[in-house]
């Protein structure tokens, strides 16, 4: 038994257009604050918890769309959420009957039928609310569907058998003693009063009568009795109630059960401390530990392997399913990876899933892409969500490399500024900030391709809607530079970019020269620069970001007058490379004569030590005095978008 799609309607950020959410055995939740990731796992909670006050609808529930006139409420809103659960293990032919505890479990429910594979359930959780805040829930079983997916038929679920899909939610603000306590109530007092205690109960009676004596033996609690019997007796004159006695009600099974705690040995100092004196993380473990213990527990009772306990009496869970938010908020990373292998190892039972919403960007790289749910705010601030598709064959192994996994704070960002490399990492920022766009206030991230292919970038951006801009390098002159990456975004953009509008054709990027032809030489870039920054894609002229910064702050990067001197062969071989184009035309007066200042501060010396160093020396209006033009363009560019953009 598998939850398969999560459908939500009109509960909290998700709007009255129905989103499903697609679970595997393990599902990661990913995407800014405020897009819905918790959203998500409090649905479940309202439909399977075994917390009434996580499984009672609020009021607060009720998504309120962001046009509506504000003191001019509908009369009612309403907000429904739907889970679909598939059995797979019917697939295998092998199956034994105790290796399918939860098909006789929802065999009354099982009547939807797919048209593709095996039987399937849905139960749905509808609410209402009207002006005066009164709410009415409904817990159905959809029994037929329509064409358009709309259920026609329901059928109304009993308490055990909602009972019997338990979901536990772990949300990141949490009294971890309030989860504890709850869980050993829940679930371990409920195996231990369905354990069978025959053979001990007379044993127990004994045990505890010897020390009730005991202690009613004791001088003291001989004095109270006396006293309370004595004034009791001054008071009530009835002849029943009429002699009271100090007591200690505890020779049954079941009030023994009451005093229940979890314990850790040893200690510091003493041989037994109780898990209230646990640190949170250590108490999230540790229900986290409760949680997987009782499932296996209950799956051995299922199949018929554990005869200890009444199943009738226990109740197990025929379905669990684990809903951590923020884990890294009270783990470190080792004991993060931990939990990250217990809960695979938990997914893998046919009856059991786990979800976890994370801001951890080192977690991803864990993570199979599969599993990635991405959420994000659209324009009317509604929640959409988006998988990760994989393209076939070894291009799929580039893109999780290249892409999924090399930057994953792009998945936190409202907007991702794409650059070469660790020049653009520095300087970028501090420019921004020097403008006024700060990119942590505004969730921007710079993200270095570092060498790889900025088409891995452009198609995973693209898949999760993350708007982005591009700084390339033009490197005129330089190997397949110039036209040659003119050419290279161009077709790219093309192939990859899903931007609106985009009037680029393979007619027009054949067009373009090939970069050492005899019309290679860029003496001017024939308008396909401002056409491709309309497309999102600047370039740093007429070499690279370094070398743009040299000649736009000389000063702050040291360069003398003496230095200025046109360059030789030598020198243009090592700015450009052996087999570079020619220099002649492309580079305009004055140009030229910086190579030599490059050379010794970024070929050879540090780009990182260079940059910091060079930028520290400036205030905001004077890096804005002398811009270079394309950056002002780039972050003109930004701020648009930021501004249709939802926080």
């Amino acid at each position: 038994m598998k939850l398969t799609n999560l459908r939500l309607s009109g509960f909290r950020s998700f709007g009255l257009s129905p989103v499903t959410v697609g679970l595997d055995g393990l599902t990661f939740l990913l995407g800014p604050n405020g897009a819905g990731k918790t959203a998500v796992l409090q649905a479940l909670a309202r439909m399977f918890s075994l917390d009434p006050n996580l499984r009672r609808i609020k009021s607060s529930d009720f998504h309120i769309p962001s046009d509506e006139v504000a003191g001019a409420p509908p009369e009612s809103r309403e907000l429904w959420l739907e889970a679909d659960f598939q059995f797979p293990e019917l697939e295998t032919d092998d199956a034994e009957d105790d290796e399918l505890p939860a098909v006789p479990g929802n065999f009354a429910h099982m009547q939807l039928v797919a048209k593709d594979g095996p039987a399937r359930m849905r139960f749905r959780l509808k609410a209402t609310i009207d002006l005066d805040g009164d709410i009415e829930e409904t817990f159905t079983c959809v029994i037929r569907e329509d064409e358009e997916g709309v259920p026609v038929e329901e059928s109304r679920v009993s308490k055990q058998d909602r009972n019997s899909i338990q979901v536990h939610y772990i949300p990141a603000r949490r009294n971890p003693a309030d989860h504890i306590s709850y869980s050993a109530n829940a679930l371990l007092g409920r195996a231990l009063r369905a354990a069978d205690w025959t053979a001990e109960r007379d044993d127990i009676r004994d045990l505890t009568g010897q020390i009730e004596g005991s202690l009613k033996s004791n001088g003291a609690i001989e004095s109270i009795g006396e006293s309370l019997a004595k004034k009791w007796a001054a008071l009530h004159k009835g002849a029943y109630y009429a002699s009271p006695s100090v007591s200690f009600a505890a020779s049954e099974i079941e009030n023994l059960l009451k005093h229940l705690s979890v314990g850790f040995s040893p200690g510091h100092g003493e041989s037994l401390v109780d898990f209230s004196r646990l640190s949170d993380g250590q108490q999230s473990l540790l229900y986290i530990s409760l949680v997987l213990a009782m499932h296996d527990i209950g799956s051995e009772v299922l199949s018929g392997n554990l005869d200890a306990f009444n199943i009738d009496k226990l109740r197990p869970a025929i379905f669990t399913l684990i809903a951590v938010e923020e884990p890294e908020n009270s783990l470190s990373p080792h004991y993060l990876g931990r939990v990250i292998k217990a809960m695979t190892a938990f997914s893998e039972d046919d009856s059991a899933q786990a979800l976890i919403a994370t801001h951890s960007p080192s977690l991803l790289r864990r993570v199979p892409p599969e599993s990635i749910r991405y959420f994000r705010l659209n324009d009317d601030r509604t929640t959409s969500v988006r998988l990760i598709v994989l393209p076939e064959g070894e291009v799929a192994h580039k893109y999780v490399r290249e892409g999924i996994q090399a930057f994953p704070e792009l998945y936190f960002s409202r907007l991702v500024v794409l650059g070469e490399g660790d020049s653009e990492e520095i300087v970028l920022p501090r420019l921004m900030a020097a403008r006024g766009i700060l990119t942590d206030d505004a969730s921007v991230s710079v993200v270095p391709l570092g060498g790889r292919h900025v088409n891995h970038f452009w198609r995973l951006l693209n898949a999760l809607d993350i708007p982005y801009v591009t700084l390339l390098d033009l490197d005129v002159a330089r190997h397949q530079g110039g036209w040659g990456r003119i050419r290279y975004a161009a077709k790219n953009l093309l192939a990859y970019a899903n931007i609106e509008p985009n009037d680029l054709t393979n007619e027009d990027i054949d067009s373009i020269p090939v970069w050492n032809s005899d019309h290679g030489i860029m003496v001017n870039d024939e308008g396909w620069i401002e056409r491709l920054e309309k497309l999102g894609v600047f370039f740093s002229t007429p070499l690279d970001l370094d070398f743009m910064m040299l000649m736009a702050y000389p000063d702050a990067y040291k360069v003398e007058d003496d230095q200025l001197v046109e360059p030789d062969e030598a020198m243009l071989k090592a700015v450009l490379g052996k087999n570079h184009d020619i220099v002649g035309g492309q580079y305009k007066d004055g140009q030229l004569e910086y190579f030599d200042s490059y050379h010794s501060r970024f070929k050879i010396g540090s780009k990182p030590t260079w940059h910091i160093r060079a930028i520290a020396e400036l205030d905001d209006d004077e890096l804005l005095e002398t811009l270079p033009q394309v950056l002002d363009r780039m972050f003109d560019s930004i701020e648009g978008k930021l501004e249709d953009l939802p926080e």
